[in-house]
């Protein structure tokens, strides 16, 4: 990330170089991951043997620091996700609790994070502190002599879609289509059109960025 001149007062412009990074670069991290085989490779082994050893081992991974802890999660969730694509970098603190989730290339997702059965698609960013749920209806609650922790609830798929910018402490519990941003400390409880600007609780349509 490159800082430039300051514009205004308030803000300077950025560039994420994580994204752009060099032919040689890029080789150089892919060389790194596999040579983290040694590590997470009879770890991804052992959690291909339970969704309990797979959350387990995510939450293990998810306290190596930076850097280091880049390398080893994007490799071990290579070989254990349904699918992770190239250039994902997944932050400190950050679980997938299910195996059965796709990433695809150039994402970003941040520092605690928290991902259930949620797909992302490519150039995703996620900012720290996102939650992201399977649906909204985890507890049925509709009989009251029967305690809500035993009724059971229903989940559900749901999906970030291409190109979408997720801001910090979102609670995602519907699918986001392509384009679409959004705002911080959101809640998302139905599926958000494509190339929408949305926040709030529950989040509604700010504006479209085709406008």
């Amino acid at each position: 990330m490159r800082r430039h001149e300051r514009i205004g007062t308030d803000y300077q412009e950025i560039e994420y170089h994580q994204f752009t990074m060099s032919r040689a670069m890029r080789l150089s991290v892919r060389a790194l991951g596999i040579l983290s085989w040694l590590i997470v490779g009879p770890m991804a082994l052992l959690a291909r043997t339970s969704d309990f050893a797979f959350r387990a081992l995510s939450e293990l991974l998810a306290l190596a620091p930076f850097g280091v802890g880049t390398i080893l999660r994007q490799e071990f969730y290579r070989l254990t996700l349904r699918s992770c694509g190239d250039n994902v970098n997944i932050g400190f603190g950050t679980i997938f609790v299910y195996r059965d989730v796709e990433i695809g290339h150039d994402v970003l997702i941040g520092m605690y994070n928290v991902v259930h059965h949620c797909d992302f698609g490519s150039h995703v960013l996620t900012a720290d502190g996102c939650r992201f749920l399977s649906g909204s209806q985890y507890h049925h609650f509709e009989r009251t002599d029967v305690p809500m922790a035993l009724q059971g609830g229903r989940v559900r798929r749901i999906r970030i879609a291409d190109d979408c910018w997720i801001g910090a402490n979102a609670v995602v519990m519907a699918s986001v289509e392509c384009g679409s941003i959004v705002g911080a400390g959101s809640v998302v409880s139905q599926a958000v059109d494509p190339w929408s600007v949305v926040a709030g609780s529950p989040a509604r349509l700010l504006r479209s960025r085709q406008t």
